[in-house]
């Protein structure tokens, strides 16, 4: 969808606000603390899809960077040790010193498992894209409401990714934790063929 058409879309993408902000004074005064600064790459890839309903979808591509000093690095949790699927689990975020230690926060996210056909798990709320007119009403939410913090997409970085599925990425590692991450100058992308990855856009009318 072309900015020069006269169908605009303002899509608003709010991300991790629940892990990494807002930052707390002594974290935010200590500089040895390697803070994950989260950014989203402005959508792509527009297209409307006709489902077989004859709803029309707006589809798009998404990616969320890392530009901050440290790593976005997360892990959930059951409070009884394990990581079953149906669970819903508590998640703690991870930060690091300039030492090479990290300190653990809590966080008020959850974590289920992915009820989108991906085998894995997601943070619950990680993204959320909203369909706004251009004088601001509301038309619509992106329906893909879980994310899986990963390194799939080399923003500048020239290291190898670190948030990977040998790195148990989204996946119940042997210590019963689901660890997620961003590595510093990676992203995560979410192309929009994959599933939810749209807002649906039959009601609204031609228009700003």
């Amino acid at each position: 969808m072309s900015p020069s058409r006269a169908v605009r879309i303002a899509i608003a993408g709010m991300f991790a606000a629940f892990l990494v902000g807002p930052v707390p004074i002594a974290y935010a005064a200590a500089s040895d603390y390697l803070l994950p600064d989260l950014a989203m790459v402005a959508p792509f890839d527009f297209r409307i899809e006709i489902s077989p309903e004859g709803r029309k979808l707006l589809r798009f591509s998404t990616v969320l960077v890392n530009i901050g000093r440290g790593p976005f690095q997360a892990y959930g949790y059951d409070t009884d040790g394990s990581a079953q699927i149906g669970d819903t689990l508590h998640v703690k975020q991870q930060i690091k010193k300039s030492d090479g230690t990290w300190t653990v926060r809590d966080s008020t996210a959850t974590m289920t498992w992915a009820g989108d056909g991906h085998d894995h798990w997601h943070i619950n709320g990680y993204q959320k894209f909203v369909l706004n007119t251009l004088d601001g009403h509301h038309k619509g939410y992106v329906a893909k409401t879980g994310f899986c913090a990963f390194d799939s997409y080399p923003y500048t970085s020239t290291k190898p990714a670190w948030y990977t599925w040998e790195h148990y990425a989204c996946r119940t590692a042997p210590t019963g934790r689901v660890p997620m991450g961003t590595s510093r100058y990676w992203g995560d992308i979410y192309r929009s063929t994959i599933a939810f990855q749209w807002i649906d856009v039959t009601g609204p009318p031609t228009g700003h």
